[in-house]
């Protein structure tokens, strides 16, 4: 049975093509910072012993680095983006957060019983 972190995209979608003009730097720096750190954090869904502190860490940096920046990329004043490809974006880091709670609550569960039941012995 497929897991909901195997449903999770492995990477966010490259950069599309430019129309006319290259993509500004900020916006290729932006886009190279986001992916790494969207690939950190999908990294830390398959470690074999996930800790609770470690997903934690990447659960809030998703929620807030990665969060801000699909936003920053999604102005349409400042970033000629389509919009398809800023959806595509969105969902996939709402995958990872969802992916992330959900490993992060397992984990906390685990982590819990385990010292429960080594106080108990």
């Amino acid at each position: 049975m497929p897991t909901k972190q195997s449903s999770i995209p492995q990477a966010l979608p490259d950069l599309p093509s430019s129309v006319g003009t290259p993509w500004s730097a900020e916006v290729v720096q932006a886009h190279r910072g986001l992916h790494s750190a969207y690939r950190t954090s999908r990294a830390a869904l398959n470690l074999d012993k996930s800790d609770p502190i470690r997903l934690g860490h990447h659960l809030h940096h998703a929620t807030t680095y990665m969060v801000s920046i699909a936003e920053v990329l999604g102005l349409k004043e400042s970033n000629p983006l389509p919009l398809a490809y800023i959806r595509e974006i969105g969902q996939a880091i709402g995958m990872l957060v969802g992916g992330l709670r959900e490993a992060l609550a397992e984990s906390t569960a685990m982590f819990v019983f385990s010292v429960w039941f080594v106080t108990i012995i």
